[in-house]
């Protein structure tokens, strides 16, 4: 199996791209996807053959573009990842969906494994846990796990250590 390590920033983008366009069209054509990225479409073409080589997409020129398997596979865990941080960043750390959405874009192609599974879980623990919930304090800055009550340490930051 190709690993997204071995795939660069910018081959993983026209990947995730081709995933969203065949989510709403079922495949992809160069037009789409140049338009998706923001691209001309001679840029696609050399990704294309490229993917194609990794056996990622089905591609031939002039003709629809689809994922294979293993791209699937590989494109599904890049979105995996891209939700998961901007789950972290709106639901957390209060963060606009538009600055979240383009930071997890970002992210996704750097994160390491070992981080995004300690992050795939705590965001599931946020998600399930009926009890304590971390948020975000605008005021000081920092993780408070007690907003609903009084707390020493929020009424006097330097009064206590996180």
């Amino acid at each position: 199996m190709t690993s997204e390590r071995s795939l660069s920033e910018s081959l993983e983008m026209y990947l995730k791209a081709i995933y969203i366009i065949e989510q709403r069209k079922r495949a992809a054509r160069v037009t789409d996807i140049a338009q998706e990225l923001g691209v001309i479409n001679a840029s696609v073409t050399g990704a294309l053959r490229t993917l194609s080589k990794k056996g990622l997409i089905n591609y031939a020129p002039y003709d629809l573009i689809t994922l294979t398997d293993e791209g699937r596979d590989v494109a599904e865990h890049i979105m995996e990842k891209y939700r998961a941080l901007k789950d972290f960043f709106v639901k957390v750390l209060g963060v606009d969906q538009e600055t979240a959405e383009a930071e997890a874009c970002q992210m996704e192609h750097r994160i390491s494994e070992m981080v995004f599974d300690r992050l795939l879980q705590f965001v599931r623990y946020y998600e399930t846990c009926p009890f304590e919930k971390v948020r975000w304090n605008e005021k000081l800055g920092y993780f408070c796990s007690h907003a609903d009550r009084d707390c020493d340490y929020c009424e006097h930051p330097s009064a206590g250590v996180m």
